[in-house]
This record gives C-alpha cells, structure tokens and sequence, in this order.
C-alpha cells in the first residue's frame, strides 16, 4: 500500500521539488529557499510513506554554526529524516553515483550538496575541500555517513576516515547523529516500503581543534562509540516503551468471565 502509494504520488513530488531547486539555482535563491525545498520534499515523501519521527537531543545543534553531522545509514529513508527534522541548513557529502541521476544530481548540486568519490583519494580530497568552502561561505552543515552504505540489518559497520579528515582540516564542530528503525521501514536492496517509526538522537557536539591537536582515527572511534551507544539507548528504550504499551493493555481490555486478558 505505501510502495503504491509512493510511486502514485512521490515521483511527481520529487519531480516538483527537483524543478524548484532548479529554478532556484539557476536564479541564485538564497540558502533558506533550498532548505525550504528541502525540508517540504522530505515531509511530504515521509507523510506518504507512513513514517514517523521521533528527535531527541536537538537542542545539542549549535544555532547559527556550520556542523559536520555523522550519521549512522540504515536506509534511504534516513535522508528524508534528517532534511525535514533537523533545525540546520543541511547538505549531504554523497556518493559519485547519484551523479548518474539526470536533472536529480544537477538540482542537488545547485542546492550545495557535494559529490565525492571514494575509491579515488585524490578527488575525494578535492571534494572534501569543496564541501569545506561551501559550509565556510555559505553557512552550511554537511551529512556524513561514516559507514559508507546501508547497514542491512542495523549493525554499526566499520567507519571511514574521509568525514573526520574534513573535520579536523578545518577545525569544525561535530555532532554524532543515531537513528534506528529505517532498515525496517525501507530495507537495503528494495524499493518497498511500509509504514514504520524512525527513532533519532544526536548527542553533544564535538569541537575540533585542527589538524596539529586532533588524531582522525581518535576521532573516528570516539565517535563511533557515541553513535554505538545511543542506539543502543534507543533500542532499549523502545523495548521498554513496548512492554509498558502492551502492560496498559492487558489492564485496559476485560474479558467477558472479569478476568483481564491481554490485546
């Protein structure tokens, strides 16, 4: 029913947003167009597709400053949960491919999102520091997903350095990001999608010093630890906020002998 439905009404949405960041672009719109552009796609493909967002710890955003935010990838629908529920102008440093995507990529450019390719380290370094000018001039914060894809079933993968170098270069204030509940809702290797809660928390940020104070491996595993930790703080949670739903219902629901009988 949701697949149905995106695919009804979310290509022409997509479709919408994608010419008005083009218009945009080619009429040097402002920053806060695009994440008006931005946050209304985001809203609208997650209300079709039934999705939830449940945000703790904004308030840890630091207001009127560009942030690197590391992220940990579950699934597509992680893009639409951080465009349309964090309070920052944010851009993705995202993966050569999406290049591939006629009108999409172009649109995406022209907002200030950055392409990079991964699997060449000399432009992977000029795309790094593309993305650092863009946050410097601009005022924009960037998305990383350190593990470099989707995890298929919510495990934290290993962590790529790439995001952490850019940090360090130029002494930008980090935040670790956890989000669960993607991989349920639209799984890795598929395009169905179903109805489902996405849980977010960021934590306290993190501020860098520059590249003669700060080691990128340090950096790396004490931000992995923080994202690690807090979905685990979140998995708990929602265990417990189950067995506390399904305890209120066992009172809420009599049988007909006056006996209580679970829902």
């Amino acid at each position: 029913m949701r697949t149905a439905l995106l695919a009804l009404l979310g290509i022409p949405c997509t479709v919408f947003f994608t010419l008005a960041a083009l218009g945009g672009g080619l009429f040097g719109a402002s920053r806060t167009y695009f994440d008006w552009v931005h946050r209304s796609w985001a809203k609208s493909m997650l209300w079709m597709a039934g999705v939830r967002v449940e945000a703790d710890g904004l308030e840890n955003l630091p207001a009127n400053e560009p942030v690197i935010l590391a992220v940990n990838h579950q699934s597509w629908i992680d893009i639409l949960v951080l465009l349309a529920s964090l309070p920052v102008s944010l851009r993705f440093i995202a993966k050569k491919e999406i290049r591939r995507v006629p009108v999409f990529a172009s649109a995406m450019a022209l907002a200030g999102h950055v392409f990079v390719d991964r699997q060449k380290r000399g432009k992977a370094i000029v795309a790094m520091r593309e993305a650092a000018a863009r946050m410097q001039e601009h005022g924009l914060s960037m998305a990383i997903f350190p593990e470099g894809t989707r995890s298929p079933d919510g495990r934290l993968l290993p962590f790529k350095k790439g995001g952490f170098v850019l940090a360090i270069e130029i002494a930008a204030t980090l935040v670790p990001i956890a989000m669960d509940g993607g991989r349920l809702i639209m799984p890795k290797s598929t395009f169905a999608v179903r109805a489902g809660r996405v849980r977010l928390r960021c934590a306290k940020a993190i501020r860098f010093t520059g590249p003669e104070k700060d080691d990128r491996d340090d950096a790396l595993e004490h931000v992995r630890d923080r994202i690690a930790g807090m979905l685990e703080e979140i998995r708990v949670n929602t265990k417990v906020a189950r067995s506390h739903r399904g305890s209120q219902g066992d009172r809420a629901v009599p049988s007909s002998g006056g006996d209580r009988q679970g829902s």
